[in-house]
């Protein structure tokens, strides 16, 4: 402490030769640090610098000592420096401030400045500051927020998305019962295709910007891990509010998320597919279709339908596709057709369902209901396509009247009788075909729809 009891305010004859050596040797030891360290008398006055300090301010020894900081910075930046210096000489007490400074070439730089009082023997006051240079650490810190507020943003537009699309698809699916419940296929097609039209925009967007929010978090991870890389012992507040957000459980869980969330969209997108493939409103002429896709986008309407209930366990569908070429249809109401026979079969099913005993066609009982769809190209220009049920079948009296309007044998409220007779008007008098059921009570029933594989008024064209 000795070395300092004659520093402040004192000439340079006043320094022994011994003074001199032990100011050099504190001079030499702090220019090993590589923190920036001064020394001011109360005058405010720089009297000791590291080399580290100097080229943190830009400005050489020479130019710095004897100097305040008036003499370097801006009036507004030396009038904070001046506050926050006399506040530790005036109390004594040690303090630590985050500040801003502007270097020699113009440069704003983030600070943490720590300052401590030192008196000598004869009660000079000086003080000592230790630097910290926190630009780089701030700069990484508000890209992470910045990149946070993205990505927060991100996630709260693919949720709100996704509620729209859940909503949407609640409307879809209610709306689609009542039409099924009611049989107007021609609605139901026309406002399928709306709907699907209208669903797939949200989902373009919600499995459009799923790939890049994964690629954003991935990219925030590999920043966070660079700013630990560098920074492995962060202040205070960093490191709680790390084990706060349990940040390698995000880390682990955040891409598993992502990929559930791709899963639903993908699944979504297949949806909205069978849906614009069942309505085919935008068909309105006859063109050349593959059945077996319209067939299975009617499966995908009414999937819902064929899981097990508490009344019966899950409706099996067995699928026995031909080699069909393209059939010249129209294809939207012929999808209306296959809906109105597999939801009569889904019907007598579970109508079988109150004995809980299902047929086979050799009348054997059994315990799994059952809906058959076959295919096959019976001559060079007529197709046949088949669906049956192994339910409990139909009287005779009954299977007389099917396709006659308003006939029904359901309850008030669950059917019109207008879906089989628009169906045979379908078949017969839009593509020139035939309906039959074909059954007998307890064997169950078999639809068998037949039309020509190219219409009879192209093959008579020369």
């Amino acid at each position: 402490m000795n070395d300092f009891k004659s520093l402040n305010g004192s000439s340079h004859k006043q320094y022994t030769q011994q003074q001199n050596f032990s100011l050099a040797f504190l001079l030499r030891m702090i220019n090993g640090i590589s923190d920036p360290i001064f020394l001011k008398n109360d005058q405010h006055q720089w009297i000791l610098l590291n080399d580290a300090f100097c080229n943190f301010i830009g400005h050489s020894q020479e130019e710095l000592i004897g100097k305040s900081d008036y003499d370097v910075f801006s009036k507004a930046e030396a009038d904070v420096f001046w506050e926050k210096d006399e506040l530790v000489f005036t109390t004594g007490i040690t303090h630590e401030n985050e500040e801003l400074f502007t270097d020699s070439d113009g440069a704003t730089h983030s600070i943490l400045t720590k300052k401590y009082l030192f008196k000598d023997d004869l009660g000079n006051r000086f003080l000592v500051g230790i630097i910290r240079d926190l630009t780089e650490q701030k700069q990484v810190e508000a890209a992470l927020r910045r990149s946070n507020a993205v990505l927060k943003q991100t996630e709260a537009d693919l949720r709100q998305q996704a509620q729209e699309l859940e909503t949407a698809l609640s409307k879809l699916q209610n709306t689609q019962i009542q039409l099924i419940q009611s049989e107007k296929m021609s609605s139901l097609g026309q406002l399928v295709a709306g709907v699907a039209h209208e669903i797939n925009n949200p989902v373009s967007f919600i499995y459009g910007n799923i790939s890049p929010a994964d690629e954003y978090t991935k990219n925030l991870f590999s920043l966070l891990e660079l700013y630990e890389k560098h920074y492995p012992q962060p202040v205070k507040a960093i490191h709680e509010f790390t084990n706060l957000i349990e940040l390698d459980f995000l880390r682990s869980d955040l891409p598993k998320l992502f990929q559930s969330m791709m899963i639903g969209a993908e699944r979504i997108r297949e949806i909205v597919l069978s849906l614009r493939t069942f309505s085919r409103v935008d068909e309105a002429e006859m063109k050349r279709v593959d059945i077996h896709e319209g067939i299975d986008s009617t499966m995908m309407i009414i999937q819902s339908r064929l899981k097990a209930t508490d009344q019966r366990p899950k409706i099996e569908v067995i699928k026995e596709y031909g080699n069909l070429p393209l059939v010249e249809c129209y294809a939207g109401q012929l999808n209306q057709v296959f809906m109105n026979i597999l939801v009569n079969a889904i019907d007598a099913l579970e109508d079988s369902s109150v004995t809980g005993r299902w047929t086979t066609k050799k009348r054997l009982k059994t315990d799994n209901p059952r809906i058959y769809i076959r295919t096959k190209l019976l001559t060079p220009n007529q197709v046949t396509i088949g669906i049956a049920d192994n339910g409990l079948g139909i009287p005779e009296n009954v299977k007389k009247q099917l396709f006659n309007p308003f006939f029904t044998t359901k309850t008030v409220g669950k059917g019109t009788g207008m879906g089989l007779a628009i169906s045979h008007q379908i078949i017969t008098e839009r593509h020139g075909g035939s309906l039959e059921c074909i059954s007998q009570p307890g064997v169950g029933a078999e639809f068998i729809i037949r039309i020509p594989l190219i219409q009879q008024r192209q093959i008579s064209n020369p």
